[in-house]
């Protein structure tokens, strides 16, 4: 099999990568010792630095998203797979050091690597004098059921508990009261993805998974991973939609009343075009039951290189989770104006 992808030698993807977006984002982004990208322009000493490590290959998210507003210190891994323990414990101890030793908050998507090796580095970090607290992030309704939120999986939603976290240390909050804060905003927060295809891995060459031409799948992981239904023959965007959506709002309790942020996440191949009109029947139907989008988000933010597919993403917003996000954030592949 002949994979189609513009790359060099399949080791060397992950530096490559990483040096490429530094170069074209120097005003944001800044490329250290072993692979480690900071901001550019880091926030004031004193204001608590976020840390998130995480594999490639789901660009721009999340190393695409550092900078004013957001996260400070990103460790990128290889395709697919954390950063190593090691690696994350250099990048505390960076943000440590940036922050005139201020307490240090470190972001950690719930897989099992991004788990483990996140913890080695904290625990690293703790015995060499460091203070470093972390929220684990959760969001996928397909990986868990509920009542056991915290064995789910991290995926786009994790955007939501960015941009709130990366709003109060902007602001100066402390690292409990960050911490506090997304930790309610992850809690609130559901996401299910819909896959058409599969997509190649570019340091093998193989396919995540097999389907069908005439099959589609709800609720596999970001990368790959089973979800609880098999393949189902497609459907039109508004019954993919109402099915998905109606899946979200009731594992989310959201209720007649609730205003929502919303992410349609494109996971690579699909056009804007289709994430609109998929856009178009959510509001429809948010409408019919009394729900407001809160300024919503569509695009590719988190995707699997070129996964046809998308992620419905929601969350419930009272008026201080709005104006966090509605705060300025200025990264390569994230805006927020403030006007």
């Amino acid at each position: 099999m002949v994979m189609k992808k513009f790359i060099n030698k399949p080791e060397d993807v992950a530096h490559e990568l990483t040096e490429g977006l530094v170069k074209a984002y120097g005003n944001y982004l800044k490329l250290i010792d072993n692979d480690i990208i900071i901001r550019t322009k880091p926030k004031e000493k004193g204001k608590v630095q976020i840390v998130f490590a995480q594999g490639i290959g789901h660009e721009p998210g999340l190393t695409g998203m550092l900078g004013h507003g957001m996260h400070d210190v990103s460790i990128p891994g290889d395709i697919f797979a954390c950063a190593g323990g090691d690696r994350i414990y250099e990048g505390i101890k960076i943000a440590w050091e940036m922050s005139g030793k201020t307490p240090v908050l470190v972001l950690i998507a719930n897989h099992e690597g991004d788990v483990l090796n996140g913890n080695i580095g904290m625990d690293m970090a703790q015995d060499n004098g460091i203070k470093v607290e972390s929220v684990l992030l959760y969001d996928d309704i397909a990986s868990a059921p509920k009542g056991q939120e915290e064995e789910r999986r991290g995926m786009a939603g994790m955007i939501f508990s960015f941009k709130i976290a990366g709003a109060l240390a902007e602001q100066g909050a402390d690292i409990r009261t960050i911490v506090e804060k997304t930790k309610q905003v992850n809690d609130s927060t559901r996401t299910i993805l819909v896959a058409m295809t599969s997509c190649t891995i570019p340091t093998t060459g193989q396919s995540l998974f097999a389907i069908a031409d005439d099959e589609f799948i709800i609720g596999p992981g970001q990368h790959g991973e089973p979800g609880p239904e098999g393949p189902m023959k497609i459907k039109t965007a508004n019954e993919v939609m109402d099915d998905v959506a109606e899946r979200l709002i009731e594992d989310g309790g959201y209720k007649s009343g609730d205003e929502l942020l919303v992410i349609i996440n494109g996971c690579g191949a699909t056009t804007l075009m289709e994430m609109f009109i998929l856009y178009r029947r959510l509001e429809e139907l948010l409408a019919s039951k009394g729900m407001k989008p809160y300024k919503p988000q569509i695009g590719n933010y988190i995707t699997t290189q070129e996964m046809a597919g998308f992620q419905l993403t929601m969350c419930r917003a009272n008026e201080e989770v709005k104006k966090l996000w509605d705060a300025p954030c200025d990264t390569p592949y994230f805006k927020i104006t403030g006007v």
